[in-house]
């Protein structure tokens, strides 16, 4: 990317003034949410409102128009209706302004001429000068530059090393949460929508440059130059890792996407065979995206080895199963090794072969910690997964105590000191855990587990112990994460 235009850019993700148009004295209209949005962000810049009455909403001088603004605007928010957008973005030119997003639809998407003509129309506009993101679209989540999307008022304001380019304002706002959830923090989220000037090559470009950017993640229905796509795709890999959820890729998502955002899908197989040979790890769906970024993030092995530690009998069947699917290896512990695990936990019935069948969910700790060091100290594998049955710790735990009338143990406890041995294991042998919390209690009363759940993952992943929700995620994103770094 041309420094000039990379330098515009810059400027559109930290603006110094944002000018919000459409609606910003109407209760409840997407650009006065939209505003109200960058408000409770914290956006530490200066807000414009653009109303031709003038006035005042939320504390804010309201604008008669570009021509009264007092400071510098970087970006303006334009949620105006689609046939007054040309005109808005025209006065945004006179008056210096080099980025806009644009939320309104009507556009392309439609497949109606007059909607096809006035996208070309702010095409064309834009290449006067002012780039655009969008039209509908949500537009720019930036902590560093202190901007948001709406509705992610309470997303992270620190950033990190994640970015996203989305066609889809929804799966974008899904993933200011996911990636939250993962333990990691954005650099930059950009819905583009239509991508009538910025787009997925454009903004693919931008961030391959970008100094905070580390993991690349799309959401795409339609790229429009995709030979350069994969261009860039290709040259990015090496540094950093790309993934890519195609959407459309069967005749009834192609049909949607055109509705959507205007575009057009493909073949399943053409495009994952070329984002493979790119380099990039195809996926398909938000849950897989953040399953591989997780294990990239906090997985320092690019082996395929693994061992299983816990759950039960068919858990270790299905995960097996899972392993050969997934192209990884379940390497048979060794008769020396098999002998030692015995003697830690001799109860007949129980699998010491790999993987490794505890049969009851809870055992000591000292157990857990004797198991897990021979595993990781003896056997050549890269990755230990231990799997916590959330629920059956609470209700074994309380069972045993109460029935030997003692009080229950603080909730968490448990996993608490599971923590504890498996960081320090972690730690001693520099190998790589990976913590799977399994619940399957779903009942109004069981909701403690899901906070206990949810306190003890932000722990875990303190300690660079990724954590999933079952086997099948924490196996898959250990795939997806050693097949990025090999390639």
């Amino acid at each position: 990317m041309k420094p000039d235009e990379k330098q515009k850019l810059d400027r559109m993700f930290n603006p110094r003034g944002m000018a919000v148009f459409g609606g910003v004295k109407t209760n409840g209209s997407f650009g006065q949410l939209n505003l109200l949005t960058q408000i409770s962000y914290g956006y530490k810049g200066k807000l414009y409102p653009i109303h031709p009455k003038g006035g005042e909403v939320a504390g804010l001088k309201v604008y008669r128009n570009l021509n009264e603004v007092e400071g510098p605007v970087d970006l303006a928010s334009i949620s105006v209706p689609a046939e007054a957008v040309p005109q808005v973005l025209r006065d945004c030119l006179e008056n210096g302004v080099i980025g806009a997003e644009i939320h309104t639809s009507g556009f392309e998407e439609t497949g109606e001429k007059e909607g096809i003509a006035l996208q070309e129309e702010i095409n064309q506009i834009a290449k006067q000068g002012i780039r655009i993101v969008g039209p509908n679209c949500f537009g720019i989540y930036c902590p560093r530059g202190g901007i948001t999307i709406m509705p992610g008022a309470e997303f992270l304001k620190e950033s990190g090393p994640v970015a996203m380019i989305c066609q889809s304002g929804g799966v974008a706002a899904d993933f200011g949460y996911e990636v939250e959830m993962a333990g990691l923090g954005v650099s930059k989220v950009i819905s583009f929508g239509n991508g009538c000037d910025l787009g997925a090559v454009e903004l693919l470009e931008y961030l391959a440059e970008d100094p905070e950017t580390n993991y690349i993640t799309a959401y795409l229905e339609g790229v429009r130059d995709g030979g350069r796509f994969l261009e860039i795709v290709k040259g990015v890999t090496p540094k950093k890792p790309v993934i890519v959820w195609k959407g459309g890729l069967t005749p009834l998502g192609g049909k949607a996407t055109q509705s959507h955002t205007g575009s057009l899908g493909g073949e399943a197989d053409i495009w994952n065979g070329a984002l493979t040979q790119a380099g990039a790890v195809a996926v398909q769906g938000l849950d897989e995206i953040t399953d591989t970024l997780m294990a990239l993030a906090y997985l320092k092995s690019t082996g395929r080895r693994i061992a299983l530690m816990g759950g039960g009998g068919a858990i270790g069947v299905f995960s097996s199963d899972l392993v050969y699917r997934y192209g990884l290896e379940m390497p048979p512990f060794s008769p020396e090794t098999q002998k030692v695990l015995k003697k830690w936990f001799p109860t007949p019935g129980n699998s010491v072969v790999n993987p490794l069948d505890t049969g009851t969910p809870v055992l000591p700790l000292e157990t857990v910690e004797g198991l897990a060091r021979e595993v990781l100290t003896r056997e050549p594998v890269d990755v230990l997964v231990i799997i916590l049955l959330l629920r059956s710790f609470e209700v074994v735990t309380r069972i045993f105590m109460e029935s030997g009338g003692l009080k229950p143990p603080p909730r968490g406890s448990y996993l608490q000191g599971v923590l504890e041995v498996m960081s320090r294991l972690k730690d001693e042998t520099g190998k790589d855990v990976v913590a799977v919390f399994e619940n399957r209690a779903h009942r109004v009363e069981h909701v403690e587990v899901e906070s206990v759940s949810r306190s003890m993952r932000k722990q875990f992943l303190s300690k660079g112990i990724s954590v999933y929700p079952n086997v099948e995620r924490a196996l898959r994103g250990i795939k997806n994460a050693g097949w990025a770094r090999r390639h």
